[in-house]
């Protein structure tokens, strides 16, 4: 957290004299923390952290080129799909999570750690997406993280993401309580007493988290033959009721996977998200997705442009004709499909003239012919027969 002026400052240093008393420290070891060292270290600190935010931006967007493609994140991040996509995986299709009950949270969380030296660096991670659920009974944070590729090491992402979420609870929990006592002290009102421990955990004996379920949506045309836990991640070795007492003491960590082409009971999900789930079954197939799209063709024919473009990535489209001009606009991906194909047919009508030309000219080298005389008797332009020459040399 960020003092804002030195107000803030000298209630840091007033702190530091209370914390002090607390273990029964001389008043002289406090008087050594004048304000201009916590003035310099604060300074220090910033910039440090400053200079590592910037290095952390450019390699997040290199990180980024192996992502989920961000278009599946705004397709499932509209409070109705999110809602339905979680009670299908918690309620079974029951409409328990709505979505007027959703709220977007910041995605980043960040956490504070210390380096072999003893150099503090600010670590952040940055969410797929994360909404607030609250109603009447109930108050959980629900978070997404997509992939089109298997993660090998996805349990302990998302046990670092939540771990991290966790962090940022308990630090504001802290801001927000110390923000109270300055007022209420300021207000001249009665402070409220802490012990020890609490002072050391940051965390009050009454304070409470806000619990985080996370969900993996991996779209990917592979099955999903990554761990689905922290557990299959190790490698115990021994007997099995060797490696029985070690897990009695090894903390395990499970992922909710979503394995969107394999889903069993699409029927639990409803709406848009039901029709384009069963879609992934058909989508290695021309003749079974095309059958598919016809039989729903009354959804398929209107399709708004976040849906045109998470049909995009789910289908590996090179692009949807139109797509930039009508963002506003009700897209036909029926037709968008069917040209999908057409190029498909036309890439593999050249792709086949191309493999008949490199075979003709390897019967012609063999012959002993020259780049020029293949290109006179093929009809091409010498460039061209050059070209492919150094291919398949």
């Amino acid at each position: 957290m960020t003092p804002s002026n030195d107000f803030d400052i000298v209630n840091l240093h007033q702190n530091l004299r209370h914390i002090f008393s607390i273990f029964h420290l001389s008043e002289c070891v406090v008087e050594r923390i004048t304000l201009s060292h916590i003035q310099g270290c604060i300074s220090r600190r910033f910039h440090f952290d400053e200079l590592q935010n910037n290095k952390r931006i450019k390699n997040q967007e290199e990180e980024s080129m192996g992502k989920a493609d961000v278009n599946v994140n705004i397709w499932l991040s509209e409070k109705k799909r999110f809602a339905n996509l979680f009670n299908g995986v918690i309620y079974g299709g029951r409409q328990v999570i709505l979505p007027e009950d959703l709220e977007e949270v910041n995605p980043v969380s960040s956490v504070s750690v210390k380096n072999r030296t003893g150099k503090t660096k600010n670590m952040k991670k940055y969410r797929d997406i994360i909404m607030k659920w609250r109603n009447q009974a109930t108050l959980v944070l629900l978070a997404n993280e997509s992939q089109d590729k298997v993660h090998y090491a996805m349990p302990h992402k998302v046990m670092l993401y939540d771990g991290m979420d966790y962090e940022t609870q308990i630090r504001n929990n802290w801001k927000n309580f110390n923000d109270r006592r300055k007022q209420n002290k300021k207000a001249g009102q009665p402070l409220e007493h802490l012990t020890a421990g609490e002072y050391l955990s940051r965390f009050r004996k009454k304070d409470r988290l806000i619990p985080i379920i996370s969900l993996v949506f991996y779209y990917g045309s592979e099955p999903w033959d990554g761990p689905v836990d922290l557990y299959d991640m190790f490698q115990l070795e021994g007997t099995k009721e060797e490696k029985e007492v070690l897990e009695k003491y090894l903390p395990n960590y499970k992922i909710n996977l979503v394995d969107a082409e394999r889903l069993e009971d699409v029927e639990k999900f409803s709406d848009d998200l039901q029709v384009i789930l069963t879609m992934l079954r058909y989508r290695d197939s021309k003749e079974e997705l095309t059958d598919y799209i016809n039989e729903n063709k009354k959804f398929f024919q209107n399709v708004d442009y976040e849906t045109s473009q998470a049909m995009k990535a789910f289908l590996n489209m090179k692009q949807i004709p139109g797509e930039a001009e009508h963002k506003e606009e009700m897209i036909d991906m029926c037709k968008a499909i069917q040209e999908m194909y057409d190029d498909g047919v036309k890439d593999g009508i050249q792709q086949g003239k191309i493999e008949l030309l490199k075979e003709q000219i390897q019967r012609k080298l063999k012959k002993e012919k020259t780049p020029t005389q293949i290109a006179e008797e093929l009809e091409e332009s010498v460039e061209v027969i050059e070209k492919i020459i150094k291919e398949i040399q």
